[in-house]
């Protein structure tokens, strides 16, 4: 997803700033938790499985997700330097998968473990990223943490969005069953996953070549 903050932000105590800066730690706090959730379930469940794994975090992450819908309106109204288009397209698609797919299609998606890689990528993903914003706001995010940021989409993007697109696959059938118009309105959003994938795997490596392409070139 675009980043919420690459203008130097003025002092703490200014509005715009002190919002940024509570969004930023809110979305850390709660990425790290359905991150905990996850691991804990994997690792200290005597017999975990899918279905407990989605039972635990399908709720925490669905509604987390549905509260980015924010950054939209960020990007939109000049609040944060990031282009609208690329902010919705993985904004909007991630909320379709946890209302459009999980929601409504529980069943198929808490048996499939691709919806384990799927939350273990987002999470991943945002509590990086959500921790390189917060701290490079005040211009003290640390060189390996922007390494993280700007080099791990080349594993968690291609993860994220093959199971977001997966999961999205396997629903087809199942829509079908339940209104006839489903599979159309699903083929579609899986035709335009292509395009939008391409659009943020190249704007990441635009953003990676211009905060540290320059610094590697100079050492």
């Amino acid at each position: 997803m675009a980043d919420l903050q690459d203008k130097r932000t003025p002092p703490w105590h200014h509005p715009r700033s002190l919002y940024l800066t509570l969004y930023n730690a809110l979305l850390l706090t709660l990425w790290t938790k359905i991150l905990t959730l996850t691991l804990t379930n994997i690792y200290q469940t005597t017999n975990p499985s899918t279905r407990s794994i989605f039972s635990a975090t399908a709720a925490p992450t669905r509604w987390t997700q549905t509260l980015s819908l924010l950054e939209i309106l960020h990007a939109a109204n000049g609040l944060i330097n990031s282009p609208v288009s690329s902010t919705a397209i993985q904004t909007l698609t991630r909320t379709i998968q946890v209302w459009m797919v999980w929601y409504f299609f529980p069943d198929t998606t808490s048996t499939s473990v691709t919806y384990v890689a799927l939350v273990l990528a987002w999470s991943v993903a945002d509590c990086i990223r959500y921790s390189y914003l917060l701290l490079n706001m005040y211009g003290v995010a640390p060189a390996w943490l922007t390494w993280l940021r700007y080099t791990m989409f080349f594993v968690l993007y291609p993860v994220g969005i093959g199971s977001e697109w997966w999961l999205l696959y396997c629903v087809v059938e199942p829509g079908r069953r339940v209104r006839g118009w489903i599979p159309l309105v699903f083929y579609v959003c899986l035709m335009l996953y292509f395009p939008g994938a391409y659009r943020m795997y190249t704007y990441m490596m635009k953003q990676r070549k211009k905060r540290i392409g320059k610094k590697t070139r100079v050492k």
